[in-house]
């Protein structure tokens, strides 16, 4: 039963990694029967933040149920698992841009550092970033707040009492919106964003003693997410004048914040009332993406240059088809490093 209940979170996991391919991928308008059923495939940030809430369930999971809490062992399985595949998608964007250039590029070594130490944004929709994701590849964005959240969840975990741990994190996320009141930047949007991670840390903790996740469970941490989403729609209001200045401002700040948080409620209140009704029709929509799972994190990392950027098969002249043919070959080369080759890597280094 307990695996049949942690097989869905793999099909979430599969099914959000492929929705962002089709976000990114097709177009906004896709006629069906007069219906612009394009506008289903809109909702590419909302998926980050499903892959944000699956993970803060995933770490309080595997952090629970690990008998050695050392620094040493959870950074060395922390940092090969988001690393040792994101290494080979470093190495391809920078030989697609040598071939594109038709000689040895300039790696960019001081956006590569900055990415390696997980300080990447989004800096074309979001003020005071220090570095872009590398090569123009967007969704990296993303893994700089992984990484952060799981040295951080390390940090508290290991040093305070697992009774005042909630009480921490609430100060801490609050603070941290505020702050953005006043001055947006790297840090305080990271920890901001940790109350949207900590979802899944609190999902884990009442599964993992049993307890039933209900709306009356759920409605002291409601609060703090609320609170943040007010804040935001303060600083939205305030700083309104940044949708005129930013290409795509419903995916950029001020809004974006003040969107992701919305739909972080919106997850965790839906997952309460679906697991009340016994996942309903789970298996019949979602199911299938838990084949997909296990190679889900560079179906992520790899699609920008497998799939958005990909121009190799364009003498089909023929969209669907070539599209097609990507998203299959991107799946190939997803399945291959992810499941083949950085599992026997990771044997290795463990």
């Amino acid at each position: 039963m307990k695996k049949n209940k942690l097989e869905k979170l793999e099909a979430i996991r599969g099914f959000a990694a492929l929705y962002v391919v089709l976000f990114h991928l097709l177009p906004q308008k896709i006629l069906l029967f007069g219906v612009n059923v394009g506008l289903l495939f809109r909702f590419g940030p909302e998926a980050v933040i499903v892959f944000f809430v699956l993970s803060g369930f995933v770490i309080k999971y595997s952090w629970e149920k690990s008998k050695d809490r050392s620094f040493a062992y959870y950074f060395k399985r922390r940092f090969i698992r988001l690393y040792v595949p994101l290494f080979f998608i470093f190495l391809m964007g920078y030989l697609i841009k040598c071939y594109s250039e038709g000689a040895l590029a300039n790696p960019d070594w001081p956006n590569l550092l900055a990415n390696i130490f997980m300080f990447q944004d989004v800096i074309s929709q979001k003020p005071n970033v220090i570095a872009a994701a590398y090569m123009g590849n967007g969704v990296l964005w993303s893994l700089s707040y992984e990484w952060w959240f799981y040295m951080l969840f390390f940090v508290l975990a290991k040093n305070i009492k697992s009774e005042k741990l909630n009480t921490y994190v609430t100060v801490l996320v609050v603070v941290a919106a505020l702050s953005y009141l006043i001055y947006p930047f790297f840090i305080n949007r990271l920890l901001m964003y940790f109350a949207i991670w900590w979802i899944g840390v609190t999902f884990a903790d009442f599964y993992l003693k049993g307890n039933a996740i209900t709306l009356k469970s759920i409605v002291p941490y409601g609060y703090i997410l609320l609170l943040i989403t007010l804040i935001l729609g303060i600083n939205l209001y305030l700083n309104f004048g940044y949708t005129k200045v930013y290409s795509y401002p419903l995916v950029a700040y001020p809004f974006v914040e003040l969107r992701h948080f919305l739909f972080a409620i919106i997850v965790m209140v839906g997952a309460v009332f679906w697991n009340r009704f016994n996942w309903l029709g789970f298996n019949t929509f979602f199911g299938v993406f838990k084949h997909i799972a296990p190679f889900s994190y560079v179906i992520y990392i790899s699609h920008h240059y497998l799939v958005i950027e990909a121009s190799y098969l364009s003498f089909l002249n023929n969209k669907i088809l070539e599209n097609t043919l990507y998203v299959i070959l991107m799946l190939l080369f997803s399945y291959l490093l992810e499941v083949i080759f950085y599992n026997k890597i990771r044997k290795w280094l463990i």
